[in-house]
């Protein structure tokens, strides 16, 4: 994920389904994107170098007063800091009456002093302390991978995600609003949501492509 904020607008009633995007930079369109339909946004609210994302709680407030119902947060993880430290600190930046989930993103972090381990282990088992730590802040989370980052980062046998319940956001860029190509990992069998494109606009908001069923 190379941006800092996910948006989501309705299509047709009919479709039963939300389509959205990820865009960079702090955002003050929501009123725009509200009229074109969009319900439902993901900020970043922590950054891969290990601190909370100051854009956050004014996009957070910004969607809310355009009327968009729907807004959770995403959680770059710093491997080397506290688990427990950085999820209260991203939690209290932004403010826990002001999301709805927060999601944690595993890719690869380029950051020296945030990488993830060479040890896939070390990973997972890291990944448990920060659920560990939202659990006991009593928040809801979730999980955004891909295939590839998971393998490569987590292993394919780290369950920890899905053993907890989280629900998993997954990448695929196959420009399809379906979850037809899933193929299970992580020990989820059906995911939440799709990033299936990395390049929309609305509203001249340049973003990546999500959708939900």
């Amino acid at each position: 994920m190379r941006a800092l904020l996910v948006l989501a607008f309705a299509l047709l009633p009919v479709a039963l389904a939300v389509d959205g995007g990820d865009v960079a930079g702090p955002c003050d369109k929501f009123s725009c994107a509200k009229s074109s339909g969009w319900e439902f946004m993901i900020t970043r609210s922590y950054h891969n170098y290990g601190s909370p994302d100051s854009s956050a709680p004014q996009n957070l407030a910004n969607a809310r007063d355009a009327g968009i119902q729907y807004r959770d947060i995403y959680h770059f993880p710093c491997a080397m800091h506290d688990a427990s430290g950085q999820v209260n600190a991203d939690i209290n930046a932004v403010g826990r009456s002001n999301f709805g989930t927060m999601w944690f993103d595993i890719e690869t972090n380029p950051d020296p002093n945030c990488a993830w381990s060479g040890s896939q282990t070390d990973n997972c088992n890291f990944l448990g302390e920060l659920i560990s730590a939202g659990s006991a802040a009593g928040i809801r989370m979730g999980v955004y991978a891909s295939p590839y980052m998971w393998s490569s980062i987590m292993g394919d046998g780290c369950h920890v995600g899905a053993d907890h319940g989280l629900s998993l956001w997954y990448a695929h860029y196959d420009g399809t609003r379906s979850f037809s190509d899933y193929s299970s990992f992580g020990g989820w069998s059906r995911p939440a949501m799709k990033q299936y494109w990395d390049s929309v606009g609305i509203c001249g908001i340049n973003a990546d492509a999500d959708w939900y069923p």
